[in-house]
């Protein structure tokens, strides 16, 4: 069971389930047959939990220089990198493969392209050499929603293009406000995270303008749709609660706004998940 548990790790089960979520809502936004959910979900969570995997197994001698990941299975040496990197490959291959089979080549391209721009773009290049990593890299996480879409409708609807816009730009409010509390370890391991490069002021005020923008991606969204009360109903105050917490840390920038910034951020993105799909669902 342990290495069970160390594999089902390996996959960021938190972030690859965020990044499903997306998909899944997408689906249902763009009229999913209902019996397509539950398979888009287990190849949607194959692609992005192998892309992780694969991350874990690129990213192992980083990990192991900090705290919060040297307890990871292959900084720890529980996982071998081999088994990582099989592990990862197996996975984002069999969910291309099924995708292309089972509903669809755009599908299955947007799978691939999420987990190649993870792996490839983000993880081999930008992390370790701009402190802009998750600002570009974060494109990864845009696939989700347009292979959700995909998979529904066999093209990217308006709606799942605003989705994975709003998702890029909801990245580096997220990512670095952890950074902000994990920048020793980042400084530790040589990362260019940016409260390392240019300090925790600039970053803060770096997520303020990402979130602003993020929150008129969240107007365009609800313009979007044809029913927007359902959508205003379940994330207006949850955003403003986002909002609330960018000018906490923008007025005080240090480690305990980061972190309450950063613990709202994913739950907010699920309450505009989930107010997507509540005027499908009622129809």
């Amino acid at each position: 069971m342990g290495l069970l548990r160390d594999l089902l790790t390996l996959t960021k089960p938190k972030i690859t389930l965020l990044n499903v979520a997306s998909a899944l809502a997408c689906y249902v936004a763009s009229g999913g047959a209902p019996l397509g959910l539950p398979l888009l979900g287990a190849l949607g969570y194959a692609a992005a939990g192998g892309a992780s995997a694969l991350n874990n197994a690129l990213d192992a001698d980083l990990d192991a220089k900090m705290r919060r990941t040297a307890r990871r299975p292959v900084p720890s040496g529980r996982v071998g990198r081999g088994t990582a990197l099989l592990l990862g490959v197996a996975l984002t291959s069999a969910s291309t493969l099924l995708a292309l089979v089972l509903f669809n080549p755009l599908t299955a391209l947007s799978m691939l392209l999420g987990a190649l721009s993870y792996v490839l773009l983000y993880t081999l290049y930008l992390k370790r050499r701009t402190d802009l990593n998750i600002v570009i890299g974060g494109v990864a996480g845009s696939f989700p929603p347009l292979a959700g879409s995909a998979a529904a409708a066999g093209t990217f609807t308006p709606i799942s293009v605003a989705v994975a816009l709003l998702v890029l730009l909801w990245t580096p409010g997220h990512f670095w406000s952890l950074a902000i509390r994990a920048s020793e370890d980042y400084r530790r391991a040589g990362l260019p995270m940016m409260p390392v490069t240019r300090g925790v002021r600039a970053t803060a005020l770096a997520i303020a303008a990402s979130n602003a923008l993020l929150l008129a991606c969240w107007a365009a969204l609800a313009l979007l749709l044809k029913d927007p009360v359902p959508f205003l109903l379940t994330t207006s105050v949850p955003t403003a609660m986002l909002a609330l917490e960018t000018v906490r840390l923008l007025r005080r920038p240090d480690e305990a706004n980061a972190w309450r910034s950063f613990k709202l951020s994913s739950p907010w993105l699920l309450f505009v998940l989930v107010g997507i799909v509540l005027p499908p669902l009622a129809a």
